[in-house]
């Protein structure tokens, strides 16, 4: 009975400390921008591959938001570096494949991305 009672303890507090980290974490508009060094504005891409992740911000290590798939449409507002590389933020133009709403901001591997 004690074990039972500690292994429910022990999983209990991985959740609450899992999901308060998870809740803690950083959304596309507390990213936003900040990470940003060249800004573009009015120039819509599309998606060039399948399975690209849209994330809340830039870099894997960032929640990733959704899916976006070959010929979702992106409006691209800044990225983190050259091309090469670096990462997108903008928002989305239309409802994607993956049924993101239009308007939803976050970040995209620029390599995804066509002009």
């Amino acid at each position: 009975m004690k074990i039972k009672r500690k292994a429910s303890m022990v999983v209990l507090s991985a959740a609450l400390v899992l999901g308060g980290s998870v809740a803690l974490a950083p959304t596309a508009s507390a990213v936003g921008t900040s990470a940003c060094r060249f800004n573009s504005p009015d120039v819509t891409f599309t998606v060039d591959t399948s399975g690209a992740r849209f994330r809340a911000g830039p870099g894997k290590g960032h929640r990733a938001i959704g899916t976006l798939y070959r010929g979702d449409s992106f409006r691209y507002f800044c990225r983190t570096r050259v091309f090469a590389k670096s990462w997108s933020y903008g928002k989305l133009t239309k409802r994607t494949t993956s049924g993101l709403h239009a308007g939803t901001r976050g970040w995209v591997y620029s390599k995804y991305l066509d002009y």
